[in-house]
């Protein structure tokens, strides 16, 4: 079927469930699984397919041993129908919050570990200026986020451009610079000192991130390049928030950011030790989609994370 007459019989002639019943075959690579889950007979879907494949002009479907798998053009149409039923859950997501009484929606995904401290500062000013808008943040590791923002569940990630490099359908707008520290509880007995060595700080105890997170791997390069030995850790964990936990409550010494002992929850508590690890200035960016144009939303809070850390 020419390319041309496709683009105009599509429109006319795509009928929701038929679209339906190819993303849940496509996802269970069978007719029978999928007849299951949409609560349908076997060959209700297998003539919804049918149907499918008369108004595209090709098959989408081979059958092999253990059910069935995209052909060639069933691989090429599987990401713009998935991206369909993608499109109108957002929709739906958008009207419920309109309905109650939202207006404008922005949805941006933060690394928890760590996070950046002055997100919240910068959520408020946009929210101060904007009242009645919706703003979701979900934490998630550097890579779910990427996929996350292909996927369009959030418009923006925040992340730190240390280790990771985005690729070439990503857009990067520079935030700000931040640098690696080593933090304490202001009570600890290295608060106070001066003429710290690394020695000195490698004979206390650590809590560190996990050795598959993103962070560890920038601290590890970090201490790398220094010639400096990485702390022998007694606690790992995740979550910044169980860091600082362990900062403020078991005396151990932790990695952090600049920016943390600015910004961060408990920060009357915590203390940048007075040693310069060295590392160069990493930078933070909001990251977005080169094929879609962000929001007003979306911009002015760049532009409050920006003002934001111009001012700490």
């Amino acid at each position: 079927m020419p390319a041309n007459d496709l683009i105009q019989r599509l429109p006319r002639h795509l009928k929701m469930g038929e679209l339906r019943a190819f993303v849940t075959v496509l996802e269970h690579r069978s007719f029978r699984k999928a007849a299951a889950v949409l609560h349908l007979s076997q060959p209700a879907v297998t003539k919804a397919i049918a149907g499918l494949e008369e108004t595209l002009g090709c098959k989408l479907f081979h059958r092999v041993a253990n059910g069935v798998e995209a052909t060639v053009h069933g691989m090429s149409f599987a990401p713009r129908a998935v991206a369909v039923f993608d499109e109108l859950r957002r929709a739906a997501q958008d009207l419920t919050l309109v309905s109650s009484g939202a207006h404008g929606t922005l949805r941006v995904g933060i690394v928890p570990m760590p996070a950046v401290p002055m997100l919240p500062v910068a959520i408020h000013r946009l929210a101060d200026s904007h009242p009645g808008i919706f703003v979701s943040v979900v934490e998630a590791r550097e890579a779910e986020l990427l996929d996350r923002l292909r996927r369009r569940d959030i418009e923006l990630a925040i992340l730190r451009l240390a280790v990771l490099e985005p690729a070439e359908d990503l857009q990067v707008a520079p935030l700000f610079e931040e640098s690696l520290c080593v933090v304490a509880a202001r009570e600890h007995p290295l608060a106070g000192r001066t003429g710290l060595t690394w020695p000195d700080l490698l004979r206390e105890r650590w809590v560190m991130p996990p050795a598959d997170c993103i962070f560890y791997e920038h601290v590890q390069a970090t201490l790398r390049g220094g010639g400096l030995e990485v702390p022998r850790h007694v606690i790992e964990a995740f979550s910044i928030h169980i860091q600082f936990a362990m900062v403020l409550h078991a005396g151990v010494l932790s990695f952090g950011l600049r920016s943390q002992t600015v910004f961060a929850p408990g920060k009357e508590f915590l203390v940048r030790l007075p040693y310069e690890l060295p590392s160069a200035p990493a930078a933070v960016a909001a990251v977005s989609l080169q094929s879609h144009e962000t929001s007003p939303l979306a911009r002015l809070l760049v532009e409050n994370i920006r003002a934001v850390a111009r001012s700490a």
